[in-house]
């Protein structure tokens, strides 16, 4: 009898649409989801998610690879557009687990990237606010022996700076450094600019330093 009661309460919740709203409450969000796309490694995404969630002190989720998107390099480069990846992905992960309007979601690939205008050489991510999400590259982190590329200690290095940066700035609300030793510090250039900075963020940066403008579009 008690186990009748409460099917049918269900059935009753269910038809007010009442039982999906309380399986999608904000408390049981999903902050930040990292979610790697066909080429990237699953288990390299996993451990990055929790290293993560550890510093941040928010929940953050790794999720399994996304299918192929279908996508090809821009004509003439070996490069891919870092629009249509973040377009097609969000709409491939639509539906993670836990998630909700305001998850933000950090696609990882191992695809050399650039925004179509290519105003910089490459990019080693991209940020949409609208989608409230970002693409970020490890092409560019990886270092060579005998011509072939090694993920080693400072490609891990890299990867976490540039994870934990996009969203400080995008989810966060972090803003851009002048100090060089900040992980906000802008503008990246290069490797060498990425290597130099540090792993965490301040709010205040000296006076006597001002971040050059960047492109809207995102990081290089």
């Amino acid at each position: 009898m008690l186990r009748r009661h409460f099917l049918l309460s269900a059935t009753y919740l269910a038809g007010h649409g009442l039982l999906a709203m309380a399986q999608t409450s904000p408390l049981d969000a999903v902050a930040v989801y990292v979610v790697p796309l066909d080429d990237f490694p699953e288990d390299l995404g996993a451990s990055l998610a929790r290293l993560l969630q550890q510093q941040l002190g928010i929940r953050i989720k790794a999720s399994l690879r996304l299918a192929p998107l279908g996508l090809g390099p821009m004509p003439g480069t070996n490069q891919y557009a870092s629009e249509d990846i973040l377009a097609q992905a969000v709409t491939a992960s639509r539906r993670l687990p836990e998630a909700a309007a305001t998850t933000y979601r950090l696609f990882l690939t191992t695809k050399d990237i650039n925004t179509r205008s290519a105003n910089f050489r490459f990019q080693f991510s991209t940020h949409n606010r609208q989608l409230n999400s970002s693409v970020l590259s490890m092409a560019r982190f990886l270092e060579y022996a005998n011509d072939k590329p090694v993920f080693t200690e400072l490609s891990a290095s890299r990867l976490v700076k540039m994870a934990k940066r996009a969203i400080g700035e995008v989810k966060l609300g972090w803003t851009r450094s002048g100090d060089s030793r900040d992980l906000m510090y802008a503008p990246i250039m290069g490797l060498e600019d990425l290597d130099r900075i540090g792993y965490e963020h301040s709010p205040k940066a000296p006076d006597s330093e001002s971040p050059k403008p960047q492109p809207a579009s995102g990081s290089v």
